[in-house]
């Protein structure tokens, strides 16, 4: 019989980068939906309840500078509860590669080195394009994949 492994620190605790992932929202956006909650003051510090009810816990960075994490699990359920429709691990990749897409198409403006951003795009499977585009749109990118025409010439 083997033992059930206690869940890694990690896979409990996130940043809000992390838990907006899931969401399909910024680190800001879930940010100011904590506020909402009650989970979190208008001075980005977690509330007495959030603290006292395990949605959130101090992990100070290692130069001491504050810095919180919150428990994925309960803060995704009252977050579900409040009306937030959680992402499928699909539309969640999704997401994270539309942002990736952003990024890196900035730094290629920025840089005049495209080729990065052509990688990227390659090592990205037709199938997942409308999904992609969708998060690309919502994240107001003018960014659009195209799949590749069909008909021979």
């Amino acid at each position: 019989m083997s033992k059930k492994r206690p869940p890694r620190f990690r896979d409990v605790w996130v940043n809000q980068t992390e838990l907006g992932k899931h969401f399909g929202m910024s680190a800001i956006a879930i940010g100011r939906k904590l506020i909402e909650l009650g989970l979190r003051t208008l001075e980005k510090t977690p509330t007495e309840k959030s603290l006292a009810e395990d949605y959130c816990r101090f992990t100070p960075m290692k130069d001491g500078t504050p810095f919180y994490l919150w428990n994925k699990q309960k803060v995704a359920a009252l977050l579900r509860s409040s009306g937030l429709p959680q992402l499928s691990k699909q539309e969640a990749e999704a997401y994270d590669t539309a942002k990736m897409l952003i990024a890196t198409a900035r730094e290629a403006d920025e840089t005049g080195m495209d080729k990065l951003f052509y990688f990227a795009v390659g090592e990205i499977k037709e199938r997942d394009y409308p999904l992609i585009n969708r998060f690309l749109a919502q994240l107001g990118s003018s960014l659009h994949l195209e799949e590749a025409s069909a008909d021979p010439e």
